[in-house]
């Protein structure tokens, strides 16, 4: 399953949303904006500076969307 990190107002978040709901895909979504330990995670465990983070089985997919995030 995808872990998808995104962050509250996040027009690029919102956009690879959107992209997943198309394709079907089963994902866990991590409000780095409201969830403390999904920002430490996002940010030490998967060296992401911008979102949404796409990670999947532990490794990272994608970091930002399109250029984005």
């Amino acid at each position: 399953m995808l872990e998808v990190y995104v962050k509250n107002g996040c027009p690029y978040c919102e956009k690879q949303i959107e992209v997943l709901k198309k394709k079907g895909a089963d994902y866990r979504l991590h409000n780095v904006s409201t969830d403390r330990e999904a920002l430490k995670k996002a940010r030490q465990d998967y060296k992401a500076d911008k979102v949404p983070v796409l990670v999947e089985d532990g490794v990272v997919k994608s970091i930002g969307f399109g250029g984005g995030g």
